[in-house]
């Protein structure tokens, strides 16, 4: 039987670091005679093949028991673990939200069929794994201190957030901030032609096709409308990373909402903001599909309006209780 607990032995042996692998040998057949002496005083009689290889098997599997021995060698350990948790989850709704938001897009102008979900499980997955094998390598570097933390160990409960009372409105979470944040910076992408969506300017009517010509507002809003939605990043980035930073917060904020307010008057002063154009319509039909479009982008102004203005009511308030 000795030749199995010498196999055994050496099985473990070339897995060991040589610096400590005699102790480790000494100590791991100790421990082994003992147990075999234990079960051998049991029965009465030595171990035969197979009740020592079954006794072996107990101990574990060679690999698993030099890991047990040997140094750590987790990818990620326990102190890790719990960041690298909520990175991965961080990442993975990012992801979602990259995949699905242009497929959304692409349904909601007449752009998709039955193979828009497939490739947008095949845009989501390569990107998801992408990130959280980044975070993994990321989480490595710093358990094994290739990626010094010093700074990040040095939090304060004063940066903490404050747990605000559910009825409180306007309310966000981290994951709503989040959510913002690549909300609008898929919208700055598209802004700024960095990323293209499958929109068109052609609707599909009963008479025919009809084009949709956008007011020439926009171009010259550009650039405020540009500003207002890194404003937003910001104050998104605030919530996200330093969710104590409060009055920062509620300044960007009430700044986000004032220019809001401002981009809303002066959209409502330019209207109709689409005008729309079909040759092959009659005077009439062309007039109601008109007057539908405009009373929609009016509705749409008067409630952006409001929570604006509900928006610099409530961050106002909050800033000046210092909440």
């Amino acid at each position: 039987m000795s030749d199995l607990v010498d196999r055994y032995l050496g099985a473990v042996a070339a897995l060991l670091p040589k610096a400590q692998r005699q102790d480790i040998v000494a100590e791991l057949r100790d421990l082994i005679l003992n147990r075999v002496e234990d079960a051998e005083a049991q029965r009465g009689r030595p171990l035969d093949k197979r009740e020592m290889e079954d006794l072996l098997r107990e101990i574990g599997h060679p690999i698993a028991v030099a890991g047990r021995y040997g140094p750590a060698r987790a990818l990620v350990g326990a102190e890790i673990y719990p960041f690298w948790l909520f990175g991965v989850k961080v990442l993975l709704a990012i992801a979602a939200l990259a995949a699905t938001i242009p497929a959304g897009i692409a349904v909601l102008t007449a752009h998709g069929d039955a193979r828009l979900v497939f490739r947008t499980i095949q845009d989501f997955i390569p990107t998801a794994l992408s990130l959280v094998g980044a975070a993994t390598l990321i989480a490595a570097a710093i358990e094994r201190g290739w990626i010094k933390t010093e700074g990040f160990r040095r939090w304060k409960v004063s940066e903490l957030p404050r747990v605000s009372d559910s009825r409180e409105w306007f309310v966000k979470s981290r994951f709503d901030g989040l959510f913002e944040l690549v909300v609008m910076l898929l919208f700055i992408g598209w802004w700024t032609g960095v990323v293209t969506f499958p929109v068109a300017n052609v609707i599909k009517t009963r008479g025919g096709e009809a084009f949709l010509q956008v007011s020439p507002v926009f171009r010259q809003l550009y650039w405020p409308i540009l500003a207002l939605a890194i404003v937003q990043v910001i104050s998104s980035l605030f919530l996200v990373v330093k969710p104590g930073w409060t009055v920062a917060r509620n300044l960007a904020e009430i700044v986000g909402a004032v220019g809001g307010v401002a981009l809303v008057w002066a959209l409502w002063s330019a209207q109709p903001l689409v005008t729309v154009l079909a040759p092959a319509a009659s005077e009439a039909g062309l007039a109601n599909l008109q007057r539908t479009l405009d009373l929609t982008f009016e509705i749409t102004l008067w409630v952006a309006a409001a929570i604006n203005l509900t928006k610099v009511a409530v961050h106002g308030w909050r800033l000046s209780r210092g909440r």
